[in-house]
């Protein structure tokens, strides 16, 4: 009886090792070939993407394309090629088509209702990059924040600014207020307000401001024309407005440039810019319309009872701590007690 058994097991161990080896040899080597091929297909592919993008790019920079059209286009094409690839490669593999687009549509459907906030952020990088308020390259301000635009991608728009912090923009932000592009023409103007005061000569001041202003001609555009008037009758000053037009590249070079020139001729000429001032007068309590007399009966009365209540609350402090130190001390000779009672305990066990 044992010896049939074991004949028996042994032809299902058989059995079971030939369909192994059939499996192996026939569907698991299909799907091995399979797997090699699209291994190849995938890294080919995505390798021949890679550089043939690479090669558009540069085409695109050399045809002077706009940044940021260039990058966006680039990035969408290269993403979208390499999905297409690696869904033809799942094709092959055998996973039917109706099961990939099922996966799709259930992740879409899960990714829109968790990431409800960020498709704001998705329709406002669409509007910019359709709209264009701003580009690469561009320095622009806008919802409190300001620095030069680095990248603009679908969800968030990166700035940098001039101090090299980087700053990272929702388009939600970035599409629904107000922007301030500084970049976008290529002149601006520079306003300036100088003030001087009434004793002061204003013609000597605005020739030694227009003095400056032919020394920068350099940087500072002919037309249109410069502007150096009176502007205003301040309180304590006459405000000299200047106002020239340079090239925005130009803007804080001639800003710092004139401020610090005509600072210095300003000072040679004596000619003064004031600048608000504070007296502080220090009074006497004794020269106070109703001084405090410390001989009045309600006076009396009140640092009376002040110094009463100081008493009590004197008095209560220290009943307080009387009674934490007798507490302190009765746990203190609670453990003692126990202390000894263990110690008597100990030396009974030991004489038993």
């Amino acid at each position: 009886m044992f010896k049939y058994l074991l004949n028996a097991e042994t032809n299902e161990v058989a059995t079971f090792i030939d369909k192994v080896v059939e499996w192996c040899t026939t569907t698991g080597l299909n799907i091995l070939t399979k797997l090699i091929v699209a291994l190849l297909i995938w890294w080919i592919s995505f390798k021949i993407i890679n550089v043939v993008f690479k090669k558009l790019n540069k085409k695109l920079t050399e045809k002077k394309v706009d940044t940021t059209i260039r990058e966006t286009a680039v990035g969408f094409g290269r993403k979208g090629l390499k999905l297409l690839v690696l869904i033809v490669i799942i094709t092959y593999l055998g996973v039917e088509m109706s099961s990939i687009v099922a996966l799709i549509t259930s992740i879409g459907i899960t990714v829109g209702l968790a990431l409800q906030g960020s498709l704001s952020n998705f329709a406002g990088g669409v509007i910019i990059l359709v709209m264009r308020p701003f580009r690469i390259g561009d320095f622009v301000e806008f919802g409190g924040d300001s620095g030069t635009v680095e990248k603009i991608q679908l969800f968030y728009t990166t700035l940098r600014t001039a101090d090299n912090k980087v700053i990272i923009v929702p388009n939600s932000t970035a599409s629904s207020t107000t922007i301030t592009n500084y970049s976008m023409k290529d002149t601006r103007r520079v306003d300036m307000v100088f003030s001087i005061a009434y004793e002061n000569d204003f013609r000597k001041a605005k020739r030694i401001i227009n003095k400056a202003v032919e020394n920068h001609m350099d940087m500072i555009l002919a037309d249109p024309a410069p502007f150096v008037n009176i502007g205003a009758h301040g309180a304590s000053s006459i405000d000299i407005y200047c106002r020239v037009w340079v090239k925005s590249a130009d803007y804080w070079t001639l800003k710092f440039a004139m401020l610090e020139e005509i600072k210095l001729e300003f000072d040679r000429n004596g000619i003064i810019i004031p600048y608000n001032q504070v007296d502080v007068h220090i009074k006497d309590d004794a020269t106070l319309p109703n001084p405090i007399d410390e001989n009045d009966e309600l006076v009396k009365e009140e640092i009376a009872f002040e110094k009463h209540a100081a008493e009590e609350k004197a008095e209560k402090l220290a009943l307080k701590k009387a009674e934490e130190e007798r507490i302190e001390q009765e746990l203190e000779n609670k453990k003692l007690t126990t202390k000894i009672k263990k110690i008597v305990h100990a030396k009974d066990k030991k004489k038993k």
